[in-house]
């Protein structure tokens, strides 16, 4: 990644509120498109007349909690259960029951992904749930080595129910959760023979970041996290497995345990820094923000105790996250360009697991399974020929619905469960395609442009496509259909 040169802006400068006189349409669509995966026309008018800070609270407020998959509780039960028998029961049923609990795991890590989809794909939730999708990038486990749906799950929560707190409460937090004890080893950290995984990435990924730290800092560290262990989906302190001698970290010496090293962290300017450095990261450009530029924005939130609450607000209005360099420059991950399509073509996710997760998969992303540690690079990663191929693909599949014989018994139960409950708008329809073509062909093109690109389409291009409308305006639906599906598999739209 290269490093920014900011523009007009002193460091001084960049993170003051963005003037009221300068809340404007440009500006609305940014921060919405930025913030959740959409600018829809609606929203657009209703933040322009409530004003950017109350813009800004509307985004986070409605949002609800994701349900747990159907039949989690009966599969949390059917272990316990299976813990109690196993005395009883032969190594052959036993590896029999094993299997078929783990075969209804896979099932169940599948139907979170779908539903983490269709909950986020609601308008209400898109803010809260990309703000959540920030911190699973910070505090990274997999599914992959989890494995545990339940646990996937609960580790979801507990990032959501402590993302508005302050950074020290919820990195405790995560320190005793059962998904990230499961997957950084803390498991295997015992008295005598520590293992170093937990510190290490505590240090690196996330809080520090990479060379504001020793090794002697890790290997004291991870003593001090001896005992931290998980059972039955709960964090559990052994004491008689946890080192009580004296550690000596960052140059303090005392008898830490792993909230003491979460505080002992906290005191490092590297902190102040590194949490603002990835929300620039993952909210506003793919380059590097200069120290000099994030340095205001940390001291600033050192000042407020860390608070979570005040990062974000300051964040989302500051003169920075609107400067014009950092409009329409950022490539959208899988997930907002998924996301972002179905808010703007006012579709529901259909719920076909067999389509839509592979398809995820090969544009490179999965939900709550990043590659690694470090997570989802993005950026300019996201973006190659195969990846591209399925974007278009993606597109032209909710222009046109899967025909009936396609659909397995499971498939049809859900598209039909999902209707009775109101949300069975999975394709774009005839019905659509009229609203659209009750525009002249000039304004249809005009409405597609504002509603779906951040950036204007170059003239030529727009030219072409008039031309196409009027040329074909005795058969309007098809050739709008056309237009419409050119614009969202463009390299514009790939741009938010």
């Amino acid at each position: 990644m290269n490093t920014l040169e900011i523009k007009n802006l002193t460091s001084s400068e960049a993170w003051s509120p963005l003037p009221a006189s300068e809340w404007n349409e440009d500006n609305a669509k940014h921060l919405l498109r930025r913030i959740g995966f959409s600018a829809p026309a609606e929203t657009v008018k209703t933040s322009l007349n409530v004003g950017m800070d109350k813009t800004i609270q509307n985004a986070f407020a409605s949002a609800t909690v994701m349900p747990p998959p159907e039949g989690l509780r009966e599969t949390i039960d059917s272990y316990r259960d299976l813990r109690l028998r196993q005395g009883s029961m032969s190594e052959m049923e036993r590896r029999t029951e094993r299997q078929m609990l783990q075969k209804k795991n896979r099932e169940l890590v599948v139907d979170l992904n779908i539903n983490w989809l269709q909950h986020a794909a609601e308008p209400n939730n898109s803010a809260f749930e990309k703000w959540g999708l920030f911190w699973e990038n910070v505090f990274v486990v997999t599914a992959q080595k989890v494995k545990n749906p339940a646990l996937l799950y609960q580790y979801q929560l507990m990032l959501r129910s402590h993302s508005f707190k302050d950074f020290g409460s919820l990195s405790k937090a995560v320190t005793k959760n059962p998904a990230m004890i499961t997957f950084l080893d803390l498991q295997q950290n015992k008295k005598g023979k520590p293992n170093e995984n937990f510190a290490r990435e505590l240090f690196e990924l996330f809080m520090l970041g990479e060379g504001n730290y020793t090794e002697n800092d890790i290997k004291e560290a991870a003593r001090a996290f001896t005992g931290y262990r998980a059972a039955d989906g709960e964090f559990r302190f052994i004491s008689n497995q946890h080192d009580d001698s004296n550690k000596t970290v960052f140059g303090n010496t005392g008898n830490w345990d792993g909230d003491n090293i979460v505080e002992l962290a906290l005191e490092q300017p590297a902190a102040r820094l590194f949490i603002p450095r990835e929300l620039c990261r993952h909210y506003l450009s793919d380059d590097i923000v200069p120290d000099e530029f994030l340095k205001p924005l940390g001291d600033g939130w050192a000042a407020n105790d860390y608070s979570l609450n005040w990062l974000a607000a300051s964040f989302f209005s500051s003169r920075l996250f609107y400067a014009s360099q950092f409009k329409g420059n950022k490539i959208k991950s899988p997930f907002e360009f998924m996301l972002g399509l179905l808010q703007d073509l006012n579709l529901d996710l259909p719920p076909l697991p067999r389509s839509i997760i592979p398809a995820l998969r090969s544009m490179g992303q999965s939900y709550l399974n990043p590659p690694n540690v470090r997570g989802w690079v993005g950026g300019k990663h996201w973006i190659n020929s195969a990846t591209l191929i399925q974007r278009r693909q993606i597109v032209e599949g909710f222009f046109n619905a899967p025909s009936q014989n396609r659909l397995n018994g499971d498939e049809e139960k859900a598209m039909e469960k999902a209707k009775a409950e109101g949300k069975g708008h999975f394709f774009v329809t005839k019905t659509k395609g009229e609203e659209w073509v009750s525009l002249a062909p000039n304004d249809r093109l005009n409405f597609f442009e504002d509603a779906w690109l951040a950036n204007p389409m170059e003239s030529d291009a727009k030219r072409s496509l008039l031309t196409f409308l009027n040329k074909n305006q005795d058969q309007p639906l098809p050739a709008t259909r056309t237009v419409a599906i050119t614009l969202l598999q463009s390299p514009e739209y790939q741009l938010a």
